[in-house]
Formats: C-alpha cells, structure tokens, sequence
C-alpha cells in the first residue's frame, strides 16, 4: 500500500529538510556532525520506509507497525513541509519585493520574522493536531442522528429506525485497539433499530485481518436484521498474488465469514421486509466505483422482480454510483454510502476530499431521491480523524404529504 503513495513520501522526506538546511542549518553551525544531525530524523524514516514495504505492508500482522510508521512520518514531516511553504512565500515576497535585503545589522527584515513566527506557530499547531487525532480522534465515536421525509413511504413504515455505519476498515484496530470493535459493537446495538446496515470496506487487504472478531461482530443484532455490502477493499484488490485464484479465494472466504456473523450480505440482491400489507425493499449492490475502484454493481439483477414504485433503501458503497447510475435509471427513494470518510479531516463542514468527491458527507437531495454519506467509523493506513468523527448514522424514516 505504501508504494502508491512512495513517490509523495520521498517528496516529504527530502524537500522540506534540504529547505530548512540551506535557508536556516547551514548558516547556524559550521560543525558537520551538528549538521548531520538535522537529517538522522529522516533517515531512520527512510530505513523504516524501506524496511516496512520489502515486509509487505499489507498483512494483517503489520498492520499495526503502518499506523505507528505513519504517525511518526507525518509528525515529523508534515509540519516542516507547511514551514517551508509558508516561510518560503515570505522569503519570496522579500525577495522580489527587496531583493533579498537584510537590517543593517544583519538580520532579516520584520516581515520575513513575522511570517516565520507564523510558520513555526502553524508547524507546532500541526503537531498538536497529528497528535490529537491519533491518540483522541480516532475513537471519538459518535451518533449521528437523521430524519428523512418521503411522500411514497409506506404507512407502516412511518418512524422506522436504520443504523448506518461505514468502513470499519478493521485492520487498522489491530494496533492495540482491538477492544475498540466492541465499543463499535455496542454503540450501535445501544441504539436499538429496526435493522443495521454496513455500506462496505469491512477489511483493509484481506480476509484474515478478521482473526480475533468474530466474537464481537457476532453480536450485531436488529430486529429486522443486519445487512452488508463489499467495498473496494474488500476485494483484495490491493494485495499482490501470484495467481487470480487466489485473490477469488480469498474474496469468497471474506463473504463467507459475513455471512457467519449472522449478517445478510447482498451482492446485487435485494429483501423484502414486511409490515403488516405494507413492504420496504433493503438492497445492495457490489462496489461500483469511478477507476481505479472495482465496478461490479448491477441495478437491474439488483431490482429484478420488483416493481419501480417500491420503497428502496439502498447500500452502494461508493457515493459517485449514486450521481453515475442510480439517479437516471432508478427511482431507488434512497442510497446509503461511505467511501471517503470524509478525508478523516473536517472544519466548518470542509475537507480536502470535496475536490475529489461532489457528494462526500452526510445528505443529498435530487428530485424525490436522497443519498446519504457516512463520514465511517474506521481508518485506513494513518489511524487520525479530526472533526470527521468516526460516525453511526441513525436514521429515521418519515412519511411526509410534502
């Protein structure tokens, strides 16, 4: 997994330490062990970047070792990377404005300092956060509630309670925080809705992360039910093998453990669920994302025997299917997501994955349908959430005139 992103850790590992060394090291000691002292941080980064993936990153027993490498790489470089951007703007500034110029004593001039004041205040404020969202945000769980209103819901459905939760992602637990899939376990029960619904990505890489949790996912419980789609990394489809079978193998051996858990996994199916004369149609189709992301939905053989004017709730993993497909070929009511988790990262309702995703946090309306996006209750690779909390949607369906 950390070779996707190899390039842009080099980048952070080289650029900001070269930049503070010409702009600041250099001309504070002339002594060259003082000097190489600067770039040892960044070396046994660099050794540990190159240990971790020469061991494959992605088996569930080092999971544990890729939140710590990540935690460590990011409060070490991410903060002199924003130093070096915002300091340098103001030497540039400087520069072109004065060109270079210094006080007669040979100090920089007062707005060069304040702006380095202003870097090194952002630097330490980064840290705070990193730190923050590592130890604190991770778990901070909470419940989100939501009421959506519809004209066509069927009366006796009128108050029905859905637990929504997304991308456990339950690798990234094994880092000493297994205990944590308990308390995920019980914040939902806790809520006693009709049914429980997973919007996919149970796994990080495989199937074998799920050793040691059956006991816990096992007692998910609903009086309608829980039920379960695949996202992209349940597929496998980040993990090498040296044959095709292999990764099929391992794809059915994680359906099957789902389906142990007493959860109903639906790939491209849907079921009835009955009150009294009246119905709602939960269904769920296999992950149908924009590439590099599997596409496997099929919303005909998803629907197939149902008539257009039956209430769905629908489970696609990947918000984008929503916009793509089921607006122009549906009148599905609504479309539960997951996927972005909201970056991990959110402040006055932004986060840097709105430029990636038109539809990326909480509810959207198009007409008389709505899709709901769950911010998730997991973490993939770097084990940080801030202001995007690790969420349960609690959702409850109205029957509105309007």
């Amino acid at each position: 997994m950390l070779l996707r992103i190899l390039l842009l850790i080099i980048l952070l590992l080289i650029l900001p330490d070269i930049y503070i060394y010409l702009v600041y090291i250099r001309h504070w000691t002339q002594k060259k062990w003082l000097r190489f002292l600067w770039f040892l941080p960044s070396i046994g980064i660099t050794i540990a970047t190159a240990v971790i993936i020469a061991s494959n990153d992605m088996l569930p027993e080092h999971q544990a070792w890729v939140s710590i490498y990540m935690y460590t790489l990011l409060l070490f470089c991410a903060p002199k990377a924003l130093f070096m951007v915002i300091d340098g703007i103001g030497q540039g500034i400087n520069w072109m404005v004065t060109g270079g110029m210094k006080t007669r004593d040979g100090y920089d001039c007062l707005f060069v300092r304040i702006i380095r004041i202003v870097a090194m205040a952002i630097a330490l404020f980064a840290i705070a956060l990193l730190s923050f969202g590592y130890f604190i945000g991770r778990n901070h769980y909470v419940v989100h509630q939501q009421t959506f209103y519809f004209a066509d819901l069927p009366k006796q459905f009128d108050g029905y309670r859905i637990a929504q939760f997304s991308d456990m992602h339950i690798g990234t637990l094994r880092d000493g925080h297994e205990e944590d899939a308990r308390t995920i376990v019980d914040l939902i029960n806790a809520q006693k809705c009709d049914a429980i619904l997973f919007t996919g990505d149970l796994v990080n890489h495989q199937s074998a992360e799920l050793d040691g949790f059956r006991r816990d996912l096992n007692k998910l419980h609903a009086p309608d039910g829980v039920y379960a789609v695949m996202g992209n990394h349940d597929y496998s489809m980040y993990i090498r093998y040296p044959k095709e079978e292999e990764r099929a193998a391992d794809v059915k051996e994680l359906q099957h453990r789902i389906r142990s858990y007493g959860w109903t996994l639906l790939l491209n199916e849907h079921r009835v669920i009955r009150r009294g004369t009246d119905s709602l149609i939960i269904a769920g189709v296999e992950n149908d994302g924009r590439p590099p992301f599997p596409a496997y939905g099929d919303l005909p053989k998803t629907m197939k025997g149902l008539k257009r004017s039956c209430f769905t709730v629908l489970l696609s993993h990947d918000p984008t299917h929503w916009r793509r497909n089921i607006i122009p070929q549906t009148n599905i009511q609504l479309t539960l997501s997951g996927h972005t988790h909201a970056g991990q990262f959110k402040v006055f309702g932004w986060s840097p994955v709105s430029y990636v995703y038109r539809e990326w946090s909480g509810a959207y309306t198009e007409g008389n349908q709505i899709l709901n996006v769950s911010d998730g209750i997991g973490a993939v690779m770097f084990p940080f959430r801030f202001g995007a909390w690790p969420e349960v949607n609690v959702i409850t369906l109205r029957r509105s005139e309007k």
